[in-house]
């Protein structure tokens, strides 16, 4: 259970075990007078709390007795300006284990105590520091890695999407507070919010946060790596194709109809995304009991990712049916990013389909035994979410702030379609405050007690 109160607290900062150096956070408002009694500046005289906010000092660590424990630095960082906004010390020692947990148990005797998981940016979100989605992206942030998930986590703690709720929110509140004011005014049927105007707004919000809901499916996509499932009949190269991308033999590959059986994993970064890849059994009827779970396993892994690579023999003579089997699953995934890959380029071209080609958003003949051909197709992989990404100002990534913007939405439709048919505005009015408790969750403007343990018991110790 997360309760502010007057503790000071400490953690180590960095990950436990040896290294060359260690830090041990400690805030609260006997921080600086805390290490004070431990501290012995190589500066003779030199006391922490006349010191400067943001500064470095070099001492020893003396543990009662007048032993010890090993020549530190540490950093001041005064109430308000800290991570937490409260004092804050960071005493940065050698990384032994041995050294680590001295320091900890002298300053938990001291009258510090443990840190729980997130209590660091849960003070700093009590004292507004940070808000709510600021504090899940430095969570993101430290989770993070890839290239573009470091880059939308960044965007998220510099507040991009907390500012453009905030934005919101505040026109809202101020619709809402003039309904209001129109309900204490009832009997003299006066009239604070145009009408004209406030239809214009549930407009214009309703389709902001239509797309920021959008923005979920690409951005919790790159979050978790995007699945691209590998697909096809038997003996096409798909096996082929899957060892070119990950650049080893993961596959095994043989000339023998249904060799794979079960779906092989691995992953790759493409210009600075996360994918993982996913090498899938035949697709063929078959009387063999463990090729027909593969298949079906095929069939599931389809529904489940978001690219699917559609691998064909171009040498095969029945073009007709493979042409038969694109359009099929253009028809079943509608939503889905969709590859046509006519392998074996190197034996025969798939010809006489030049109108079929270019109906194809993406159609591709390589050889899967040569690198570069498939690496023109992991190219244009990465490079249509690089350019998804790019259409995109604001990317949600946090399923809570789906979920809460899913239901804000929700309620201003039902404000909107109560504007419409002419009920009264004490509905309207219940409605758009419905959809500011939503919007404001995001934030952490209203939170439940229940959602701000789940957060930053997410976090780790130190954090």
């Amino acid at each position: 259970m997360l309760d502010l109160d007057d503790d000071t607290i400490v953690a180590l900062a960095t990950p436990i075990g040896s290294s060359a150096i260690s830090v041990i956070r400690i805030s609260g408002k006997n921080a600086i007078s805390t290490v004070e009694n431990i501290f012995i500046s190589v500066k003779s005289g030199k006391k922490l709390k006349n010191q400067s906010t943001h500064t470095i000092h070099l001492g020893d660590i003396v543990a009662e007795n007048n032993n010890l424990l090993d020549q530190v630095l540490v950093s001041i960082f005064k109430s308000p300006f800290s991570y937490t906004g409260e004092n804050m010390i960071e005493i940065s020692c050698h990384g032994s284990y041995y050294i680590q947990q001295q320091i900890l148990q002298l300053l938990i005797r001291k009258g510090t105590r443990l840190a729980r998981p997130g209590e660091f940016t849960f003070r700093a979100f009590i004292n507004k520091k940070v808000d709510l989605s600021q504090a899940e992206a430095i969570a993101d942030l430290i989770r993070s890695e890839n290239k573009i998930c470091h880059e939308m986590t960044l965007q998220q703690i510099k507040g991009t999407l907390a500012e453009t709720i905030k934005n919101l929110r505040k026109k809202l509140l101020d619709f809402a507070s003039l309904l209001e004011l129109e309900l204490d005014f009832s009997e003299e049927n006066l009239i604070f919010a145009k009408r004209s105007e406030l239809f214009s707004f549930l407009q214009e919000l309703k389709g902001t946060l239509k797309d920021l809901i959008g923005s979920f499916s690409l951005g919790n996509a790159i979050k978790k790596g995007i699945s691209v499932v590998i697909i096809g009949e038997p003996n096409v190269g798909k096996s082929t194709f899957f060892n070119q991308v990950l650049q080893e033999d993961r596959s095994i590959i043989s000339h023998i109809e249904g060799t794979t059986r079960d779906c092989v994993e691995g992953e790759v970064i493409l210009n600075g995304i996360l994918f993982h890849f996913l090498d899938t059994a035949g697709i063929r009827k078959t009387k063999d009991p463990i090729e027909t779970i593969g298949v079906k396993k095929t069939m599931k892994k389809m529904e489940e990712a978001q690219v699917i690579l559609y691998i064909f023999d171009s040498s095969n003579q029945k073009k007709q049916k493979i042409i038969s089997d694109i359009q099929k699953i253009y028809k079943k995934y509608p939503l889905k990013n969709i590859f046509s890959i006519a392998n074996k380029s190197d034996i025969s071209c798939f010809q006489d389909f030049e109108n079929f080609k270019s109906n194809i958003p993406y159609f591709f003949e390589i050889s899967a035994k040569n690198y570069h051909e498939v690496k023109k197709v992991l190219n244009t992989l990465s490079s249509l979410f690089l350019d998804k990404l790019k259409e995109k100002k604001i990317v949600v990534t946090q399923y809570r702030h789906y979920e809460a913007l899913k239901l804000s939405f929700r309620e201003l439709s039902l404000a909107h379609n109560a504007f419409n048919k002419g009920y009264s505005v004490d509905l309207v009015s219940i409605y758009l405050k419905e959809a500011l408790r939503y919007l404001g969750e995001i934030t952490g403007e209203i939170t439940r007690e229940d959602v701000l343990n789940n957060i930053f018991s997410k976090f780790c110790i130190g954090k």
